[in-house]
């Protein structure tokens, strides 16, 4: 029995770990007082698979039709991530002075996510960036398939993040 927990305590250290390797700069405390925040999920500079956005939506037919369902998993699992305490998502219209954009670096040929998550105030100074918020692709499908494995856990990255980052 004693070896069960600390195995079970063992890998809940790494994966807390693993969650929050990020360097981070600036501080996301603001949102602690936010109920719900704009977030725009930003592929314009990403390395997708070896190419650029645009390549990768002639190589890859169903991008931008994949596209929205993909942002719709990191929104998703990054409100579960929080539990409630926070919602992200498109809210352009709404009158909260905070804003994310979660900038794409890069998704591997298995679905792996690298981003950088900015905190933007309402004047639209940078008052926080958390670099390196990654999320692990899949194991088998097709690349779509793949990259919405890593849109789930980078989603779910996210959101343990904000949660944590919220109350520090």
């Amino acid at each position: 029995m004693t070896k069960r927990i600390l195995i079970t305590a063992a890998l809940i250290s790494l994966f807390s770990f693993s969650a929050f390797a990020q360097k981070i700069s600036g501080s996301f405390k603001s949102l602690k007082e936010e109920v719900r925040v704009q977030m725009d999920i930003d592929f314009s500079s990403a390395d997708i698979m070896g190419m650029n956005e645009e390549a990768f939506s002639g190589y890859e037919q169903d991008w931008n039709i994949d596209k929205p369902e993909i942002i719709g998993y990191i929104y998703a699992y990054a409100n579960k991530g929080m539990g409630g305490n926070l919602a992200v998502g498109n809210y352009p219209n709404h009158p909260g002075g905070s804003k994310l954009v979660l900038k794409v670096v890069s998704v591997s040929v298995k679905g792996d996510y690298d981003c950088d998550l900015y905190l933007y105030d309402a004047e639209g100074l940078e008052i926080g960036k958390a670099s390196g918020v990654r999320g692990k692709g899949g194991t088998f499908g097709t690349k779509l398939n793949l990259m919405k494995d890593g849109a789930r856990r980078t989603g779910a990255a996210v959101g343990r993040f904000l949660y944590s980052a919220r109350l520090r």
